[in-house]
């Protein structure tokens, strides 16, 4: 029987960005950073249909499932939106993706557009629950004044990390600004599709330097 997500509160985060805080029908193993899909059946689904990918932003220790998005005007995100307590969304796959804290030995460097920074909430959480060490960068942009997570930064600041903050879209070259020796660096970059271009001049990351985590339904506007 596929594992079902029963809806135990939502929060308001900022602007039209939202939480909703759900407990799996059985225990659910995963590792920070990683993804599931889900089916949320509907009226009159839109084209976009009643399917998504969403990064679970709560950490493994948490238990509960947290999942963070923008309510835009599909009719899935509507539908999210007016899931009541005790509503329920079906787990079509276990969590996956290897979009998770680098056990390589260069430099993490954290890259998020807006609503991008549920993978890295979910990893920073778990690393601090855990007492490791913050030893990453993080750089995150948004477009508009309204920052999501706002508290946290400033206690993963006080934790070590090394939280940089900008309101210019994403491209290779404030990250090359903010992290001038790109090649002692392991980079990843969560966002709207597409975000930058790394690998090419004058930058060249080799492949193994950089991760990109991208879900479809998504553009600039809607992170």
């Amino acid at each position: 029987m596929p594992t079902q997500l029963t809806l135990l509160r939502k929060d308001h985060i900022t602007s039209n960005i939202w939480s909703f805080i759900f407990e799996p029908s059985q225990p659910l193993a995963w590792t920070a950073g990683q993804f599931i899909r889900v089916d949320l059946p509907h009226p009159e689904p839109d084209t976009e249909g009643t399917r998504r990918y969403f990064t679970i932003a709560s950490a493994p220790y948490e238990r509960h499932i947290q999942i963070c998005t923008r309510v835009t005007g599909s009719t899935f995100k509507q539908a999210l939106n007016s899931l009541p307590e005790g509503g329920v969304l079906s787990i079509l796959d276990l969590p996956a993706g290897d979009f998770t804290w680098p056990s390589s030995d260069l430099h993490p460097v954290f890259v998020a557009q807006g609503i991008g920074i549920t993978p890295f909430y979910s990893m920073i959480k778990q690393r601090l629950h855990e007492a490791k060490p913050l030893d990453a960068t993080l750089l995150y942009a948004n477009l508009t004044p309204d920052i999501p997570f706002q508290t946290e930064l400033s206690q993963w600041r006080a934790s070590g990390l090394d939280v940089q903050l900008t309101n210019q879209p994403l491209t290779a070259h404030p990250i090359a600004r903010a992290i001038p020796d790109l090649t002692s660096a392991i980079i990843y970059v969560s966002g709207p599709q597409p975000l930058i271009e790394l690998l090419l001049p004058p930058y060249n990351l080799r492949p193994r330097q950089l991760k990109q985590d991208t879900f479809p339904n998504y553009d600039a506007a809607s992170y």
